[in-house]
């Protein structure tokens, strides 16, 4: 993915280049010199550009229902969390562990379409280069967290479930342990959006795994993701 960074870098700087070319009044010296800049940027590029193009147009997989964004449900958070969580328990260290998922809708920026899945289509769908952090959590922070839900009328949530206002956990493990972890964004981790339930965890692990990547790498595994619409939030 480093790669296609690079290629946006490159035709970032040639469109920057053909920008300046049109907006420049000068002297005729100065236009023709843009003009052969921008021709020789152009020219650069244009095999990056085409690699990109392939790079993003890659399939790989299929949307064997629409996946959504949207409140209180959105179809495309759930899969994204329970996606998150999987991941988590395929560890020996969360193996046992209370583990949940909380993202925010403003972070997914696209649907995932019923059809055919792009390398293009994640990145419309997560543009940003957020990490995945996991926070421990002490059961003290669920009410703040119930607050955020009604308030925002709804996110991704994925491990528990909002019933009647409540967060309830599929098991009695949290309660024993007095603690769940929460997998989530570095963004949101750090505050973001105003989750300021995430300050002060108990512990942080960070990771160097982008959002982005890990979407990709589950869509290649999977193959054929679907996701059906749930009430997973209610109030």
């Amino acid at each position: 993915m480093k790669k296609l960074v690079f290629l946006f870098f490159l035709i970032g700087a040639g469109l920057t280049a053909c920008s300046y070319h049109l907006q420049i009044k000068g002297s005729k010296q100065i236009i023709d010199n843009t003009a052969g800049s921008s021709v020789e940027m152009d020219s650069l590029i244009a095999p990056y550009r085409r690699e990109m193009m392939r790079e993003f147009g890659l399939v790989i997989g299929e949307a064997t229902t629409d996946l959504v964004v949207g409140r209180p449900n959105s179809t495309l958070g759930f899969w994204l969390c329970d996606a998150l969580i999987k991941k988590a328990k395929d560890s020996s260290f969360f193996k046992n562990e209370p583990v949940v998922a909380f993202i925010n809708i403003g972070g997914l920026r696209a649907d995932l379409p019923k059809g055919a899945i792009t390398v293009g289509d994640i990145y419309k769908v997560m543009p940003f280069d957020n990490r995945m952090v996991f926070l421990k959590l002490s059961l003290d922070k669920i009410p703040e967290m119930e607050a955020y839900l009604k308030e925002k009328g709804g996110e991704p949530i994925g491990g528990f479930k909002l019933e009647k206002g409540k967060l309830v956990f599929p098991d009695s493990l949290a309660k024993e342990k007095n603690y769940f972890w929460v997998v989530t964004s570095d963004f949101l981790a750090n505050g973001g959006d105003n989750m300021f339930f995430f300050n002060n965890p108990l512990q942080r692990l960070d990771t160097n795994v982008l959002f982005r990547d890990f979407i990709i790498e589950a869509v290649k595994k999977e193959k054929k993701i679907a996701f059906y619409p749930e009430e997973r939030i209610n109030w």
